[in-house]
């Protein structure tokens, strides 16, 4: 069954007009595009609020604006307009319809800083509801409307304020941590707000039981990048009291939800097991404890968002990682449901889409969802659950019709050990197979990770400005792009995680390289105009590429791993080496003969290396590091650092900034000829 498209008197108007003529796309359209960062269902299923979510360079910020659209379509309404939706570093609305349906709450910046605000969703500016000092991380309604629940951190002490005013105080490594913690409070205007929980856990979920009468939450005993493994599923009265334990065991237990009966909790758990392999999957616990049940046993997939269907009788789930979804369905990302009574999983959504952000009304009729395909930012859908019939009721980057984008479709091929590898190909708009044109391979991050449909594809679960390749408007330029999913990432099964372990860049490069191999084979890649890229791991593997080999014309590697050991030592997720590798001073060998710095003097691909200031999961360290070895060798090489910078870039200003170097970097090596636009196909 395919989406219906439902169109509003303004679109119809459209539809019968004459299509205007498509263009060529540019990285200024790229920075245009919007995301929906949040969508939520009325619980009378009436209604759907969304945010969407827009770069703006003058403020060089995300500025995201609420609207509330009928569940039968029609023209969205506006929402907010002074009220400031929480965009730092990005857009976190965490929208909320109150249980009864007479109020809409999200996350506002006042004074700069997350708060609870709750409005009339008939109009009119929000009002502040929560007072945190610095701010909240997560909230949720009570089932009277009257309260709800929240989870920020416990305010700084006194001393601390003092020490900090005059500028003795001293950040002291592994101590005095301030817990996140969970707090109550009255809706109504100027109630107080008490906390639950106690001064040594670090809480990071919460939910009510349907009665009102407790809240379910899960907390770690510790902070940083391992804190995950180390949660627990707890339950304490509304009113105060002793929280009590119901899941105590290792490993991740986080995110618990009560059922609507009452009678279980479900949560995600990595069953005792630690590390970033380790399979997250859906589990039930009886309410009052006890043994536990692996509901997605048979589904084998990683759980990323998951909610109770009304009857308590199913889960609907979004898995974003394991076998569900294989070969030519791998970038697919649908909504699941699973039956409690015999585990049977089956998809509600379905065709080539990735699907996030639902919830469900309140009798369970309809759900709403964001939902994306290859050609798209994705748009508001609602869904009739009985029937499955979905409808399309938002047109968020109507433009993208005056875009000539580029064809995106699977391709398959095989290893250097025969095992079937799958990827994604863009082509310019129009490409025919009429002549051999350059070629960009764009290796994803993670390990575990991989791309999906949609203009971004690797970034379509957030604002997709983020990505540092403009890979639309570098296909408009007459550049092919591969996504290759090598093993150990995403798409073959949780147990190929462990693919690469003590592996890097052996059995993936492989992978990638016989990519290559199957596009040039197939008449489509120019062999002397080949270029490679990508970020974090996939910097890490661009690194590698070159270091292994002289067949790529250009790179560009951003944020990358180059020193194994360095990641280990000076980065805020090093125990993640561990998981890989082992400890470096037992494996110091590996380490080095992993690492892309140890084989500097190979490199004879021009390289661009592109790196955050900020960079606290791959240091800065590590492209400074590169930067020397390929200097010393004479490398061809150019190395930009972005102020302000992180992991990702999140600023407007320096994403498009690094999207029009990338463009511009592969122009310069490739020469790619763009394509005529009359040569686009219309859609």
């Amino acid at each position: 069954m395919k989406p219906v498209l439902v169109a509003c008197a303004g679109l119809l108007c459209l539809a019968t007009a004459p299509a205007p003529p498509q263009r060529l796309v540019t990285v200024d359209d790229l920075m245009r595009l919007r995301s929906i960062a949040d969508v939520r269902i009325s619980p009378d299923g009436r209604r759907v609020a969304y945010v969407v979510s827009g770069a703006s360079l003058d403020q060089n910020a995300y500025v995201p604006e609420l609207y509330i659209v009928d569940a039968t379509g029609g023209t969205p309404l506006r929402m907010t307009h002074a009220t400031r939706i929480a965009n730092r570093p990005l857009p976190r609305p965490l929208l909320r319809w109150s249980p009864d349906g007479t109020a809409l709450s999200f996350l506002a910046l006042i004074d700069e800083v997350p708060q609870v605000v709750v409005m009339d969703p008939r109009g009119g500016e929000a009002r502040r509801v929560t007072s945190s000092r610095d701010g909240v991380v997560n909230y949720a309604w009570a089932p009277d409307a009257k309260r709800i629940a929240f989870v920020a951190p416990e305010p700084a002490s006194p001393e601390e304020d003092r020490r900090r005013k005059d500028k003795t105080y001293v950040i002291h490594v592994d101590r005095d941590e301030r817990p996140t913690r969970l707090w109550i409070q009255d809706v109504a205007v100027g109630a107080a707000a008490k906390p639950l929980t106690p001064l040594d856990q670090f809480v990071n979920a919460i939910d009510w039981t349907p009665d009102g009468g407790q809240i379910v939450y899960s907390a770690s005993s510790r902070t940083g990048f391992l804190a995950p493994y180390y949660t627990r599923v707890y339950r304490v009265a509304a009113t105060g009291g002793k929280p009590q334990p119901v899941v105590d065991r290792p490993g991740m237990n986080t995110s618990p939800r009560a059922s609507p009966d009452g009678k279980w909790i479900a949560f995600v758990s990595t069953d005792r097991q630690m590390g970033v392999m380790a399979t997250r999957g859906l589990y039930l616990v009886p309410f009052a404890g006890g043994e536990s049940r692996y509901l997605t046993r048979t589904l084998q997939a990683w759980v990323s968002d998951f909610a109770w269907m009304p009857d308590s009788k199913s889960i609907l789930l979004q898995p974003n990682e394991g076998t569900f979804s294989h070969a030519d369905h791998m970038f697919e990302q649908h909504l699941v449901r699973v039956r409690l009574a015999d585990e049977r999983a089956e998809p509600l959504t379905e065709g080539p889409t990735a699907n996030y952000s639902f919830s469900i009304s309140a009798d369970g009729s309809r759900l709403a969802y964001r939902s994306v395909t290859a050609e798209t930012m994705g748009d508001v859908f609602l869904m009739e659950t009985a029937s499955r019939r979905a409808t399309r009721v938002t047109d968020v980057n109507p433009e993208l019709r005056e875009l000539a984008v580029g064809s995106l479709r699977p391709i398959h091929w095989r290893s250097f050990d025969g095992m079937e590898i799958w990827g994604l190909l863009l082509t310019p708009p129009g490409y025919a197979k009429r002549t051999r044109i350059p070629l960009v391979v764009y290796c994803h991050g993670g390990p575990i990770g991989g791309f999906t449909y949609g203009v971004f594809p690797q970034f379509m679960h957030t604002v997709g400005q983020v990505d540092p390749y403009p890979v639309q408007a570098m296909a408009s330029a007459g550049m092919a792009i591969l996504f290759p999913m090598p093993r150990g990432g995403s798409g073959y099964g949780v147990e190929n995680f462990r693919a690469i372990v003590n592996a890097w860049g052996e059995g993936d490069y492989k992978d990638i390289m016989a990519g290559v191999d199957y596009v040039v084979s197939e008449g489509i890649a120019d062999p002397d105009r080949l270029g490679v890229m990508g970020a974090s791991y996939g910097g890490f593997m661009t690194s590698w590429i070159v270091t292994q080999t002289d067949r790529f014309k250009a790179a560009s590697t951003g944020a990358s791993v180059n020193d194994l050991t360095d990641a280990y030592y000076l980065g805020e997720g090093g125990d993640f080496m561990v998981d890989y590798f082992g400890l470096p001073w037992e494996a110091a060998a590996s380490y080095v003969a992993h690492s892309p710095v140890t084989f500097a003097a190979n490199v004879k691909t021009p390289l661009l290396i592109q790196h955050g200031e900020n960079d606290r999961r791959v240091p800065l360290a590590q492209a400074q590091k590169f930067y020397r070895a390929l200097i010393a060798h004479n490398a061809t090489v150019e190395f930009d650092i972005y102020p302000r910078g992180g992991h990702v870039l999140y600023e407007p200003t320096l994403q498009r900034e690094q999207m029009q170097r990338n463009l511009e970097w592969f122009a310069r090596w490739l020469k790619p000829v763009a394509p005529p636009t009359s040569d686009a196909n219309p859609r």
